[in-house]
């Protein structure tokens, strides 16, 4: 790698970053694929029951992203200027409060199960199943934060090979789970649906405790601090890391306010909801490398005190993602047909999805833009911004909006037509505010 004369290393390019994490991110979210598309076996009505509980997990799962973000905005700095040993106390900070998040959070979600189904006017049989599916997923709930932040910093310090490695025992693994425990293969007890819940925890278990016994013996590029620094660090990662948190969880309560209307359309229509927005999930994983890499690269480079290239690495990233993400969605405009036809037998079902899919292929470029931009502000540590759009989105797109459309009597199309709106709002807002600089001048 090319060096300054300090000796201090150049940050990574956006490419070096991208390629593995998008790997990574597809092998994680293919568990989530592989259970919604292995429900349809058991039903429709297992099908939504997964999509509620999905739903939830992303819920408890949004804050660590969040939480993540901040992190690795602040080892991308250290890193830059060649600080590891702070980096070090800030990922250590970043495990503990995770940790703690994510108990607390999963308990809570553990107690009102039942409360929060009763919001998707399910029938009793999808209800239960769905009650049980999200208990499981409480349970495990700390085990995939702790993967989510492991993951995050060390892409932060500019190593995305280890996380690609994570991922690779944590899918495998947690695929072989699902299959093993939903059918009784390879002595695991058959559990039907539930045991794609229950399995798919396997691989993240083994990968977590793999690479907790790699940092405590040094042998990650993110040092195991020597001294920790907990008070100062944790007040640091909280200022930038929290409104990230709060955006990332007010996504996913849009989210999750958006399938409460979208179920009041029936079951055909929350299933095919929930299988396009699996599809869509794998495309996002796209943009979410980029938006990663990007933001690692501009806070690298504003470590450095070089915040024209911190601008520029941010514009590459997005031309790149771009790229990509048009071209698939033109893959989903030709196919969408074939491709609803792959992940369902149900005709109506089927023609549902691919409406959803021709919807969502109209959106990439807008979807690449938010997560690529928004990603770059977001990784110099400027995490208010975005929270202020993300707010103005959840308001009006995914909860005034789609009941506004309901009480009107408008097809459920109108409802899919609004995801794309979301990321129109949220491209226009995150492109004006990177131009004009102000993200910068963030310190911490």
């Amino acid at each position: 790698m090319n060096t300054k004369t300090t000796g201090s290393k150049l940050p990574p390019s956006i490419w070096s970053l991208a390629w593995p994490t998008t790997i990574a991110n597809l092998l994680l979210a293919s568990v989530g694929f592989i259970q919604i598309v292995m429900s349809t076996k058991y039903g429709s009505d297992a099908t939504a029951a997964m999509t509620v509980s999905q739903r939830i997990f992303f819920l408890l799962q949004s804050a660590l992203f969040g939480l993540s973000a901040g992190a690795s905005a602040i080892i991308a700095r250290h890193f830059g200027a060649n600080e590891q040993h702070k980096a070090g106390q800030a990922f250590q900070s970043a495990m503990l409060i995770s940790f703690i998040i994510s108990l607390l959070l999963a308990t809570l979600c553990f107690i009102y199960a039942e409360h929060f189904t009763h919001w998707f006017g399910m029938d009793e049989k999808t209800e239960q199943m769905a009650i049980s599916f999200i208990k499981w997923i409480c349970l495990f709930s700390p085990i995939y934060s702790l993967n989510i932040i492991i993951a995050g910093s060390l892409r932060a310090s500019g190593d995305a090979m280890h996380p690609l490695l994570l991922a690779i025992m944590s899918s495998f693994g947690n695929a072989f789970g699902c299959y093993a425990f939903s059918t009784g293969s390879f002595g695991a007890p058959n559990l039907g649906v539930e045991g794609l819940i229950i399995g798919g925890v396997l691989g993240s278990i083994i990968s977590l405790l793999f690479y907790i016994c790699m940092w405590h013996k040094n042998r990650l590029i993110l040092p195991f601090p020597e001294q920790s620094s907990y008070r100062k660090k944790t007040q640091v990662l909280l200022r930038i890391g929290m409104p990230s948190a709060v955006e990332q969880t007010i996504i996913q309560i849009g989210f999750l306010v958006f399938t409460i209307a979208v179920a009041s359309y029936g079951v055909e229509v929350l299933a095919a909801y929930g299988l396009g927005l699996n599809v869509l999930t794998l495309l996002l994983i796209t943009s979410l490398a980029f938006s990663m890499s990007g933001a690692v690269v501009v806070g690298q480079y504003l470590g450095r005190k070089e915040p024209e290239k911190a601008y520029q690495q941010g514009w590459a990233a997005w031309r790149i993602c771009v790229a990509f993400m048009t071209f698939f969605g033109l893959i989903f405009f030709i196919f969408n047909h074939q491709i609803a036809a792959m992940l369902t037998t149900e005709e109506i079902v089927q023609s549902h999805t691919a409406l959803f899919l021709v919807i969502i292929a109209f959106s990439m470029p807008l979807i690449a833009t938010d997560f690529t931009i928004g990603g770059a502000i977001r990784g110099a540590g400027d995490t208010t911004y975005p929270l202020k759009v993300s707010l103005i989105t959840l308001l009006l797109v995914r909860i005034i909006l789609p009941f506004v459309f309901i009480y009107l009597q408008l097809s459920f199309l109108s409802l899919f037509i609004l995801t794309a709106v979301d990321f129109l709002i949220k491209a226009v807002f995150m492109v004006r505010y990177f131009r004009n600089r102000k993200w910068q001048t963030t310190t911490f």
